[in-house]
């Protein structure tokens, strides 16, 4: 059955992600499979993107947990008979692009009239609102130049701190590794605004911790995700590769530790996990390596955030069949944030180390804890159930319940760091 699927699928054809209209996405079919038994994972795991009409958007990563597919108009009713024969239940998004129809026009909107904290921000719009909060408040926030995008956009790193000189234990957060997952950078730019005007902060997540915030680690792809409707589902960086003339790398598979050796691509076409040519090939992902290096005495906690599920995740992410010596405290600290966050009104994550939820080698998370040695490297995965398209009225509601996972990890930071 599932090299039916395979074969199937290769046989019709439309065009890749950024070849196509404004409109590609507006009449596709997002098809939400429910894998019931090891037979249907087994299928599934067999399903391969393909360029001319089908995009996973997640795999399954255990029973009962779907596998997301984004399918042409060409190409659905052919797929939903071969998966309706393998008896797998099926779960139909239709007309799946429309929701990308204000992706146009929400930016320019929203530069002009200034930062939005409950909303999907332009690159410029982080970069004025960060500045300007360094320029209004220098006791507490320094804003540090550390490099430029691959397109020369110019990244700066949110430091954070009532006692810059104290040499207190460091929190790092970095955001929008991936394009597409557009609430990264809003917690990122939430947590930057709790943390300077939240009079509460400044006793409790301030007091004996630093805080370093990268809001946005690929500003070439958000920008670009941002460019209209048929670059939304964008991943990758914007840096090219010859002599294909194909466009990025996944940043969370370009860092240099157990790198290629577990779910990655090695052609620099694929459009989700391309590894680079070497590791920190990317610009991007080696401003994030040179952070922590910098800062590797302090750095005591790593957190990246991405979405697309509710999942907290810890080393290893390269492998399911080896967790590190100290992986009961990983997973504590997991728990007792994903309390705080149902405490204040939110869902629970799902829990575990990277390599059981699916191995991926050369993540930012592996690398923190296992070349840089930081205690405490966590994946954040937000906002379960909306895909990569998750409403910004929705914000003001789920920003604060994250925000209170934080508040736990940094009160560990200092339980277990701070100084007396």
């Amino acid at each position: 059955m599932a090299r039916w699927l395979v074969i199937a699928i290769g046989l019709l054809g439309l065009c890749w992600p950024i070849g196509c209209g404004d409109s590609k996405y507006d009449n596709y079919t997002l098809m939400r499979i429910v894998p019931h038994n090891t037979q249907h994972l087994e299928e599934l795991a067999r399903l391969h993107d393909d360029p001319e009409g089908v995009e996973i958007l997640k795999r399954s990563h255990g029973l009962n947990d779907t596998t997301d597919v984004l399918v042409s108009p060409n190409k659905s009713v052919f797929l939903e008979e071969l998966v309706a024969k393998s008896g797998m239940p099926v779960q139909y998004k239709y007309n799946y692009g429309r929701a990308f129809e204000s992706v146009e026009r929400v930016p320019r909107r929203r530069t002009m009239r200034g930062f939005n904290l409950y909303g999907f921000n332009s690159f410029d719009t982080i970069t004025n609102y960060i500045n300007e909060l360094g320029t209004r408040a220098p006791d507490m926030v320094t804003v540090q130049n550390v490099g430029q995008s691959y397109n020369g956009r110019k990244m700066q790193l949110v430091k954070i701190s009532t006692n810059p000189r104290g040499r207190n234990p460091v929190i790092f957060i970095d955001a929008g590794i991936h394009a597409r997952e557009w609430v990264a950078p809003a917690m990122a730019m939430y947590l930057i605004h709790r943390l300077t005007n939240d009079p509460k902060a400044r006793q409790r997540e301030l007091n004996g911790v630093d805080w370093y915030i990268l809001p946005v680690v690929n500003p070439d792809g958000y920008e670009f995700s941002r460019s209209g409707g048929s670059n939304r589902l964008w991943r990758k960086t914007r840096s090219k590769s010859s002599p294909n003339n194909c466009f990025g790398v996944d940043g969370n598979r370009n860092y240099g530790f157990k790198w290629g050796v577990s779910g990655v691509s090695n052609n620099p076409c694929d459009p989700e996990t391309y590894a680079g040519s070497q590791p920190f090939s990317e610009v991007e992902t080696q401003i994030v390596r040179n952070i922590m290096m910098e800062n590797q005495q302090r750095l005591k906690l790593y957190v990246s955030l991405h979405s697309y599920g509710q999942y907290l995740v810890y080393p290893w992410g390269y492998t399911a069949d080896v967790l590190p010596r100290d992986w009961k405290k990983l997973h504590n600290l997991a728990r007792m944030v994903s309390d705080s966050v149902v405490r204040a009104g939110g869902r629970p994550f799902n829990v575990m180390s990277a390599g059981q939820w699916y191995p991926a080698a050369g993540g930012s998370d592996d690398f923190a804890f296992g070349v840089v040695g930081v205690p405490y490297s966590y994946t954040m995965e937000l906002t379960d159930g909306y895909e990569f398209t998750f409403p910004d009225k929705l914000l003001r509601v789920v920003l604060p319940q994250f925000y209170d996972g934080f508040i736990t990890f940094s009160a560990q930071i200092k339980r277990e760091f701070g100084q007396s």
